[in-house]
């Protein structure tokens, strides 16, 4: 599992450098390629390719007959790259995914269990005020569903 959070740059190659925790966690616990793709509320998630795999299973199983189902097929799957890390631990991320994610040089790094989301830092500050102020609101939704056994 992918966990913590790192502060980093994208050089004017498009590569980052992968935090050497998730380097060693990747190299000795999943296969590569990676895959890189545009996640929610703007931003990148990398998957180890046997993760993706799997999303890409339940993307396929879905009913393709539902307009909605295929428009969000199509959305993922043509922001979607296999990416390998290069010796210094690097991976290049196109300038088609950088666009779609609003990514600057300064990015932040967030493990997230099965993924890293990869955020332009002014980006995921904002967002970070905004959902650190809903916290406590979040926790008692979580524990209206039953999920009681998380605290912070």
């Amino acid at each position: 599992m992918f966990r913590g959070i790192f502060h980093n740059s994208i050089d004017e190659k498009g590569r980052m450098s992968i935090p050497a925790r998730f380097r060693d966690q990747i190299q000795n616990n999943h296969t590569t390629p990676l895959v890189l793709t545009l996640g929610f509320d703007q931003c990148l998630f990398l998957y180890p390719s046997d993760t993706w795999q799997k999303i890409e299973e339940k993307l396929s199983s879905m009913d393709s007959l539902n307009s909605e189902v295929r428009q969000f097929q199509r959305t993922v799957m043509k922001a979607t790259d296999e990416v390998e890390m290069d010796q210094q631990g690097r991976i290049v991320i196109s300038s088609v995914l950088r666009k779609e994610a609003g990514l600057s040089k300064n990015v932040v790094i967030v493990g997230l269990l099965n993924r890293v989301e990869i955020w332009d830092k002014q980006k995921y500050e904002s967002y970070h005020a905004q959902t650190a102020q809903s916290l406590e609101l979040m926790g008692q939704k979580l524990s209206d569903k039953g999920i009681q056994s998380i605290s912070f």
